[in-house]
């Protein structure tokens, strides 16, 4: 298990019992959830002050720039995220994916129809990199969003 934090780190301003609490919650919620590894951080004013790790592998604990792969959880991160521009009047549910991306054919599909899976786009793109590839392979925009299947707005897929 590791955790990071030096005196030169503004972790150095974490109790030592918060950081011992912190690696204890990491440990626990690995071996509880038979992850096969775990990492957990602090952020304080939008900086990283902590984080902490663990690996059912001994030498193979991840670190704070571990990426891991989350599928179809990724949605539910999007939709708040919309919601929240939305309400902050910094987009429109109706405004067309082309307002803010390079689109190809899928520019007049809108935000709402992105978000209710009505879009007229596959749910898969092509290629094996959703299920158990080492994630070499990973799809572009351009395979997410070209061509369409249907007409937007007609289906749910």
């Amino acid at each position: 298990m590791t955790a990071s934090s030096s005196p030169a780190d503004p972790a150095a301003g974490l109790l030592p019992a918060t950081r011992r609490a912190l690696t204890y919650r990491i440990a626990v919620g690995q071996a509880a959830g038979r992850t096969p590894s775990l990492v957990g951080a602090v952020v304080r004013d939008g900086r990283q002050v902590w984080c902490g790790a663990r690996s059912m592998l001994e030498g193979h604990e991840p670190d704070g720039d571990t990426q891991y792969r989350i599928g179809s959880l990724t949605k539910t991160f999007v939709a708040v995220l919309a919601m929240r521009l939305r309400d902050e009047g910094r987009l429109d549910l109706a405004d067309p994916l082309g307002e803010y991306l390079d689109a190809g054919a899928a520019a007049d599909a809108t935000i709402a129809q992105l978000l209710s899976h009505t879009a007229g786009l596959a749910s898969e793109t092509p290629g094996p990199w959703w299920e158990r590839s080492p994630g070499a392979l990973r799809p572009g925009l351009a395979d997410i969003l070209c061509p369409p299947r249907h007409p937007a707005g007609r289906l749910f897929h």
